[in-house]
């Protein structure tokens, strides 16, 4: 989790440093890091509002047969070539939020453990494939694009976002 907080955080300076120096809509200074700051923190907001939601859908649209859950062999050649192995375990894990966690298999010979994990596994791909489109909406933030001349939605916004 601290490699993913400091990884975020060199971001964030790399996003609101040129905004703060350069100023590309004309507003206060100040204006541009209470932009980035706001745009993370609603965007960790809609994540979490993705996965909420996400975690409502019936269980019985969750079944890892379903070809949306399938890994394809040209994606695990990918998976493969930028040596996931390697880092993977460096990745936050977040199933504490829902008492389930899956970075260890803790009961692989118990089938409802496993049922269980592939369950969460299932969630998790929904909600992964969910949240980068509902992530943009932070673009919509930028009160000034609507009334005016801005470009907080192009050089905050959207590198938040991304």
């Amino acid at each position: 989790m601290l490699l993913y907080g400091i990884i975020s955080f060199v971001c964030v300076l790399l996003i609101a440093i040129p905004n703060v120096i350069f100023r590309p809509g004309g507003e206060p200074w100040y204006m541009y890091l209470i932009m980035v700051v706001a745009a993370v923190i609603t965007s960790i907001l809609i994540d979490g509002l993705v996965a909420f939601i996400g975690r409502r859908l019936p269980k019985r649209w969750m079944n890892p047969n379903y070809k949306i859950f399938q890994t394809s062999p040209r994606e695990m050649k990918f998976y493969e070539k930028i040596g996931v192995r390697k880092w993977k375990d460096k990745v936050p894990e977040l199933g504490g939020f829902t008492s389930f966690h899956k970075n260890k298999l803790s009961d692989p010979w118990n089938n409802e453990y496993v049922e269980r994990y592939m369950l969460e596994a299932c969630y998790g791909v929904i909600i992964h494939l969910f949240s980068p489109f509902f992530g943009f909406l932070i673009v919509l933030l930028d009160y000034n694009m609507y009334t005016g001349w801005s470009w907080m939605w192009l050089t905050i916004m959207i590198p938040v976002a991304i």
